[in-house]
């Protein structure tokens, strides 16, 4: 991927040059040579990921206090679940790696390790859940320990009859809150997985929830498409990932290039409750606004000055440096009032701007003769990247997070309580 960076690096300079000292044709062969190397370094990455999960030994080898996660599907999905999610809004190129089985382990990881059946012939297993390999005898008996201690069980609504025993054994344990279908592929596949097990569930399964009808858009050609849980009575309830929430803005919260270890747990969020777990990623309470936010809003509205009044060397009266000021500053400003009040979007503007003014700034510095005032370009580029560095910290990102949160007394707490 180095390599991939380096020759497109050396294209793209020809292009914006307009000349090219080794040929176009030569040009064109960097820019090939970038989408090979950076496509076979992708490759590369996940392959590296398979071989090195671990194989486990048979459950009931296993620790007793080690908390598992089982994780059933039909093996017809694997190739589904190691799908890493690319397309709009991240494109092709997402800097993520990780496929959703990955994701769907990280989501899970507090209740406990994420373990599954391996394929037979398997020549590398899976990344994400832990694999163990049972032989045809004794594959069912590593099933059972598995749900007897298991957690949270995850079941893949796949084709066919395959998963029938196992969907039996989970309704014959009788612990509906501790289960979690995975609507995947697309509804046509649950439907005929409702269609085969509807009657195994003591209330039935629903139908599949419409997929249109989200506030925020998955990423193109996702595997994992909603999630159906159920209360201790066996009632089920069906959530699209990206769906309303009426408790939470879920819009806050979700990562399109994190697409199913943000999104699955918020589907799923009286699970983790039931469990006495914190939802990944959501705070409990609004937290208060931390100092570094308006310590970075200074800094950032100060780099905003410097770069108009350095133009004309300090001159705060000048036309010039007024009518930047002007042009730049209201925008800006509505960009920082909004950042003030914990918008995520803003925040990540001004972080994107304060990176970019404080790598230019510092490139200037660097390079002899391309400003008269050097003094202002080193503060702008300290002033900058420090806001920016300052909107990235941790307790920003949990405030920022806890605004997530729907207030108990806003009008849509209100509307909810009287439905």
């Amino acid at each position: 991927m180095t390599a991939g960076t380096i020759s497109g690096a050396a294209a793209y300079s020809a292009v914006r040059r307009g000349t090219a000292p080794q040929g176009w044709p030569a040009t064109a062969a960097e820019f090939a040579l970038m989408t090979a190397l950076l496509g076979g370094g992708r490759w590369a990455i996940r392959q590296s990921h398979r071989h090195r999960a671990k194989t486990l030994r048979p459950v009931d080898a296993l620790p007793h206090d080690q908390e598992i996660v089982l994780f059933l599907r039909a093996f017809a999905d694997d190739e589904g679940f190691a799908n890493v999610p690319r397309g709009h809004p991240h494109g092709p190129w997402a800097a993520t790696t990780d496929t959703e089985e990955q994701q769907l382990a990280q989501a899970t990881a507090l209740f406990g390790q994420m373990i599954a059946l391996g394929k037979p012939g398997d020549a590398l297993p899976q990344a994400g859940a832990g694999r163990y390999y049972a032989a045809d005898h004794e594959w069912q008996a590593q099933v059972l320990a598995a749900l007897d201690r298991a957690r949270l069980v995850i079941l893949a609504c796949g084709p066919g009859r395959g998963l029938r025993w196992e969907t039996e054994r989970i309704v014959a344990f009788n612990r509906p809150e501790r289960l979690v279908l995975v609507v995947a592929r697309d509804a046509d596949q649950y439907e005929s997985f409702r269609a085969e097990m509807h009657d195994l569930f003591p209330k039935g399964l629903p139908r599949a929830p419409d997929f249109e009808n989200v506030v925020v858009k998955g990423p193109d050609h996702v595997h994992i498409r909603a999630v159906v849980w159920f209360d201790g009575d066996w009632t089920p309830h069906a959530t699209a990932l990206g769906a309303a929430d009426p408790e939470v803005r879920v819009h806050r919260l979700i990562e399109p290039s994190a697409w199913v270890r943000t999104a699955f747990p918020l589907a799923i969020r009286p699970v983790y409750q039931r469990a006495g777990l914190a939802i990944p990623g959501l705070p409990a309470t609004r937290h208060t606004r931390p100092w570094q936010v308006p310590v970075a809003l200074v800094l950032c509205a100060l780099a905003l000055v410097l770069l108009s009044a350095g133009t004309d060397g300090f001159d705060l009266s000048s036309e010039k440096t007024t009518t930047l000021l002007i042009f730049l500053g209201l925008p800006f400003s509505v960009l920082l009032y909004r950042t003030w009040r914990g918008g995520h979007i803003s925040i990540r503007f001004v972080r994107f701007f304060g990176w970019l003014f404080g790598a230019v700034s510092f490139m200037v510095l660097v390079m002899p003769g391309t400003t008269r005032h050097p003094l202002v370009a080193g503060l702008l580029g300290t002033l900058s990247s420090t806001g920016a560095l300052l909107l990235g910290g941790h307790r920003v990102r949990e405030w920022v997070a806890s605004l997530a949160l729907v207030p108990p007394d806003s009008p849509r707490a209100s509307r909810r309580k009287r439905k």
